[in-house]
């Protein structure tokens, strides 16, 4: 009919925001931990827990402002309020040693690939040094507990709920992609995709984020322990702590996965009805230029790491 409005197409500005937002969480990121290096360097008598609480609230920054732009953005697609609640009890018990015991085989994965990668000349970042005393705790909050909470309300709790009506798994992918090409690590990008997917189904099935922050937390965490064993002790005893950990895991994993057979396995996640004569849901995606554009930045970006 003329002079009929055409009817605009959520998807498309949703993949936009979304693009927008990792641009903006690129951009504030670089220049945060810029100006962070710049301001450690040029006070050498900044104490180490001074340093580590400049850490904790770089990183906060970084991923609360991000959060909450999209959210704002985003408001008129009819995105639901963050309400947090406690995990469900199922997650807790059944969810946790799963999930742990699916990153340490994560964790195997990582330590293949690494070894064509190495061939071809890749070496991966350096773990972070962890301090001693005091800061160590600040430290703790700037490695597992800020960024669990953090990427979770950004990720799973925002874009994967952005695009979440477009279908369960379809909003996983998506956001799975982004949250693997964030990370430095080239011989961990499979491993990453693989726990986000875990993290993003964990979020669908429960319906809150709570559940998907908590999973992230306890593999900061056993990241942590295991970063600190090989920095504090020798080696004899940092791989006895390492296979105790693993052991641990693995077993409580073993039960878990028997308990979750006996509750009926997994559940499954709503399928988006596909529509005749319309463009696939990829198709508008990557039609939007904004999430086109960021996706290719970051593909470019892991290609350059290789060379680096």
């Amino acid at each position: 009919m003329q002079g009929e409005q055409p009817r605009r197409d959520n998807l498309y500005y949703a993949a936009n925001l979304i693009g927008m937002t990792v641009l903006v969480y690129l951009a504030l990121s670089s220049l945060l931990h810029t100006a962070l290096a710049a301001l450690l360097e040029g006070q050498a008598g900044i104490p180490a827990w001074g340093a580590a609480l400049a850490n904790c609230a770089v990183t906060a920054v970084d991923l609360a402002l991000p959060t909450l732009c999209l959210r704002r953005w985003a408001a008129p697609l009819g995105l639901p309020p963050l309400r947090p609640q406690r995990p469900q009890r199922p997650l807790v018990l059944i969810g946790v040693p799963l999930f742990l015991c699916f990153t340490t085989l994560c964790g195997v994965v990582a330590n293949l690939v690494r070894i064509p990668l190495g061939l071809g000349g890749y070496v991966p970042p350096e773990a972070a040094r962890l301090p001693e005393g005091g800061a160590l705790a600040l430290s703790f909050l700037s490695i597992c507990l800020i960024p669990a909470v953090g990427e979770e309300l950004l990720f799973r709790g925002t874009i994967q709920k952005l695009l979440s009506p477009y279908g369960g798994w379809f909003s996983i992918l998506v956001s799975s992609l982004f949250f693997t090409l964030l990370h430095a690590d080239l011989s961990q990008l499979p491993s990453i995709f693989a726990m986000s997917l875990f993290l993003g189904y964990a979020a669908a099935v429960s319906g809150n984020v709570s559940g998907s922050i908590l999973l992230h937390f306890a593999n900061n965490t056993s990241s942590f322990l295991l970063l600190w064993s090989r920095q504090q002790m020798d080696a004899t005893n940092a791989v006895a702590f390492s296979a105790a950990l693993f052991t641990v895991y693995f077993a409580a994993g073993l039960l878990a996965l028997a308990a979750l057979v006996r509750r009926g396995g997994l559940r499954r996640l709503p399928r988006y009805p596909t529509r005749k004569n319309r463009m696939g849901r990829s198709e508008r995606i990557l039609s939007a230029p904004f999430f086109t554009f960021t996706l290719l930045l970051l593909a470019l970006t892991c290609v350059m790491e290789y060379f680096r």
